[in-house]
Parts: structure tokens; sequence; C-alpha cells
């Protein structure tokens, strides 16, 4: 039987056909080499395997002090994969938070993140208000050590934000709407209005998360 697969990243596609094998390099760098003869039909996405998010766009605090942390080495990062961000050897939490925001209610959050450490803790919160960071929903805590996630491995949290609930989807390989396996969900009342969030980070000094696409739609 002939397989069909889904290619995400696909260049010029006529003139490798004409070759007995195809290669697709994924966004996490690694190379897939498919035999043509098993492929009955390709389907095309327009996704770009570039970077989708930039420090510019984006304030980093601690709850040390709700002070701006500036990007440094081995503090916060905007590297290749997205944005890097280390713990503090502590019980605070480094947010990501958008620079811009508006009303989220009947929209969906998209994030894109890793972890990589033995015990890093991982954290989304949704807030009525940038100046008022108590939290109008705790949307998700979840920490590798815990059974459910890996170090180093993709992860994809989606959020839904409609009739005073949040239904929080976390899933690996993709979102879970588009074929991801679920690891994680949950679906938790939200009492405010949502114009904000924050993508959390609780480890040491040695360890992070990364950032890698953030979207709401």
């Amino acid at each position: 039987m002939k397989t069909k697969y889904v290619l995400l990243f696909l260049v010029c596609l006529a003139p490798v056909l004409v070759s007995q094998n195809l290669k697709v390099t994924k966004t996490d760098g690694n190379i897939i080499s498919f035999a043509l003869a098993d492929i009955d039909s390709v389907q095309i996405s327009t996704a770009s395997s570039a970077k989708t998010i930039s420090a510019a766009d984006w304030n980093c605090v601690s709850t040390y002090s709700l002070a701006k942390v500036a990007i440094a080495s081995g503090v916060f990062e905007d590297v290749k994969e997205g944005l890097k961000v280390y713990g503090t050897n502590g019980n605070a939490a480094v947010k990501l938070m958008p620079v811009s925001i508006n009303t989220m209610t009947n929209k969906t959050i998209y994030l894109r993140w890793k972890a990589n450490g033995s015990q890093v803790k991982v954290g989304v919160n949704l807030f009525e208000s940038a100046d008022d960071l108590t939290p109008a929903c705790n949307a998700l805590v979840i920490s590798t050590g815990s059974g459910l996630i890996n170090a180093d491995t993709w992860y994809y949290t989606r959020i839904k934000i409609a009739g005073g609930e949040a239904a929080v989807v976390t899933s690996k390989d993709n979102y879970d709407n588009n074929g991801g396996v679920v690891v994680a969900n949950a679906l938790i009342p939200v009492a405010k209005e949502v114009r904000t969030y924050s993508f959390e980070t609780t480890t040491n000094k040695t360890s992070y998360s990364v950032l890698s696409e953030a979207r709401v739609e």
C-alpha cells in the first residue's frame, strides 16, 4: 500500500520530482527523505519555516519586581528558534508578554514552545490588563519531570477563549486541531475579559524555555 504524506515545507517541486527521492526540511532542522514511488499525492502548505516571533514585540519581566528584563546572554535572548528565557534560581516566574494588547474574547491563542532542563515549569496566564497582573485565568501550568512533557521537545498550546471559558489543549508534533497528539487539556472558567496574556518560565538559571510561535486568531 502506498502512503499519503502531507508536506509542509516544499520549494521548487517540479525539478525535484525527476529524482528518485524527495527531501523535506522541517522547522526543527531535521531532514526527512521520501521515496517518490511511495507517494500518492502532495499537499503544499504556505506555512513558513522562518521564526515568527521577535523580541521587539514582547516585554520580558520577572515577578520579583515587574521591571523589564533587557536582552542579555543567559537571561533573555532573541535566538534563531525564537525567544529564549532562563530561570532565576527561585520561585519567581519570568514572563513574556506581548507589547500590543486587545480583546481576546472569541479568539484563539496559538503558542509553540519547548523547555530545556529537568525541572522547568511553563505556564500561560490570561489577564484583563497589563497594568494589573492579577490573572483572569491560570490557563496552563505544566513542567518537565511531571511525566506529561519531555525536555527539549516542541509542544503546541491552543487556548480558545469564549463563553466565559478557556479551552486549553497542549499537544506534541502539531496543534491538536492539526493532527497533534494531545498531552494535556482543560476547560477553565474566565471571570473577566481577556486583553493580554503571558508565557511564563519558572526554573533555575541554567535551564530555559523557548517560545517560537505566538499568534492570536
